[in-house]
């Protein structure tokens, strides 16, 4: 044990490491996420209405995915266990219990964007933006039913700490929404203009390219050969399924605490207006644009914990966990920085609307903290996915987002009960009181976990020596 504990790595060859994992997946998420910011930045060029509907039927759509997204995940830190134990017919039993969990989740995704749909009719908005918006909303079935799919390939190489193709297909597609929103919004080489709605068409063809390449990836690859994952291809087993979504579940409800307070401020600020709906779009997705940064590193997280907690090494995990903290604690403070003294360029990109800009230059002070707080709370949380830990955070969103944040935000944005009521600012007051606490109780979580999985692996090294 004590010669295990003088070869631990420098924090210089720990954040190294952590980083050349780390960098493609933040560039694959920025891309993933600058599609989104793509769809907005052209239907900002159209009209502030266009802005507003793209608005609320992508925080469906990302309410959706992101639970998707969640459940699909919890498959990344099991396939890593088995890696990092070298179980590689384990590796190919779980990607195919993923693959067929897969195709029910696309049908209840399809069936929560038609109840999606559905609650856009109740909302206090004009009859231009519900027209946009559903429209916008419709090819998603299509795109919807594959996201999943797409999901189980991801989750698995990304588990075995391949993570090549998801940036490689990730950055292809960003080029390709480029070039399919101007063609689609804007009606060009003789396409007809289809505004708002012709981004919905062109995400629906760029997954279908994300779905088919993973696909070519895990059978024509040479690294994925030797694991001939379509090969023996076993039925649904209740189990390895149930493994999945006894971690999944937990992870998606995490997730959507978070989210669904995101997700639900369009909505319940659509009646003060589109030029307030897209002051909050443009700021809401560049905070989560540069939110994908220290999510990469979150991601690159859990990969790692799980390898070393597969290699029964519990204070590599401890350690190269206190190394991602740091970094991404220094990256969200450059980010802030940027935010602020940036915030009219970025407001003028999106909007020629100079109310919608001074909004969104506002808003920009809230982000930058935002960002900080957030940042360490999804670090912690991809942390402790690596440890299999997925219950307690869970709470520890609910409490925070919303038993907490969330009566303090309503209150503050849209009633008099602190004074004179502060609109869209008040719901960014209770996001900052949410992060922060948010993560304080995540990092307090981590520290217990951690210190257990050492504890009890130093009792089992010191019984075994015995």
């Amino acid at each position: 044990m004590q010669s295990a504990l003088q070869s631990r790595p420098t924090f210089l060859q720990n954040a190294g490491d952590l980083l050349r994992l780390a960098g493609p997946l933040m560039l694959g998420q920025l891309a993933v996420f600058g599609m989104t910011v793509t769809d907005i930045y052209m239907a900002g060029q159209v009209s502030t209405e266009t802005l507003a509907a793209l608005q609320l039927g992508g925080s469906i759509w990302a309410m959706i995915n992101l639970l998707v997204i969640g459940i699909m995940i919890a498959n990344s830190p099991i396939i890593g266990n088995f890696w990092g134990a070298g179980e590689e017919h384990r590796v190919r039993f779980q990607f195919q219990q993923a693959i067929w969990l897969a195709l029910p989740l696309g049908a209840v995704v399809c069936g929560a964007i038609l109840l999606g749909i559905l609650m856009l009719g109740y909302l206090d908005i004009s009859a231009e933006v519900y027209g946009i918006a559903r429209g916008y909303l419709l090819p998603y079935l299509i795109t919807g039913f594959m996201f999943p799919a797409f999901f189980a390939f991801r989750s698995t190489f990304e588990g075995m700490g391949d993570i090549r193709p998801v940036m490689i297909f990730n950055c292809l597609a960003f080029l390709l929404n480029a070039v399919l929103d101007y063609i689609f919004v804007f009606g060009k080489l003789g396409m007809p203009a289809l505004g708002g709605v012709g981004a919905a068409w062109a995400t629906t063809l760029v997954m279908t390219f994300l779905l088919l390449a993973m696909a070519a990836y895990g059978y024509y690859a040479q690294n994925m050969r030797r694991l001939q994952l379509y090969q023996q291809f076993a039925g649904p087993s209740v189990a390895a399924i149930g493994e999945i979504l006894r971690l999944g579940i937990p992870i998606a409800l995490m997730i959507a605490a978070e989210i669904g307070f995101f997700a639900i401020i369009p909505m319940l600020i659509a009646h003060l207006g589109a030029n307030v709906l897209g002051a909050h779009a443009i700021t809401n997705n560049l905070d989560a644009l540069a939110f994908m940064i220290p999510l990469g590193i979150a991601q690159a997280l859990t990969i790692k914990v799980s390898h070393a907690q597969g290699r029964n090494d519990p204070l590599a995990a401890r350690q190269i966990c206190l190394t991602g903290f740091k970094l991404v604690l220094m990256l969200a403070v450059i980010l802030g920085l940027l935010k602020i003294t940036l915030r009219y360029e970025f407001a003028s990109l999106f909007s020629a609307d100079a109310d919608v800009q001074l909004i969104a230059a506002n808003l920009f002070f809230f982000s930058a903290a935002l960002g900080c707080f957030d940042s360490m709370q999804m670090a912690s949380s991809g942390a402790l996915r690596g440890f299999k830990d997925a219950r307690i955070p869970l709470l520890i969103q609910i409490l925070a987002f919303w038993v907490i944040a969330f009566p303090i935000a309503y209150s503050l944005a849209l009633t008099d009960f602190w004074g004179e009521p502060m609109g869209v600012y008040g719901f960014w007051v209770g996001l900052v009181i949410a992060a922060l606490l948010a993560s304080t109780m995540m990092l307090v979580r981590w520290n217990l976990v951690s210190k257990r999985e050492i504890a009890n692996w130093s009792a089992t090294t010191n019984q075994a020596d015995n």
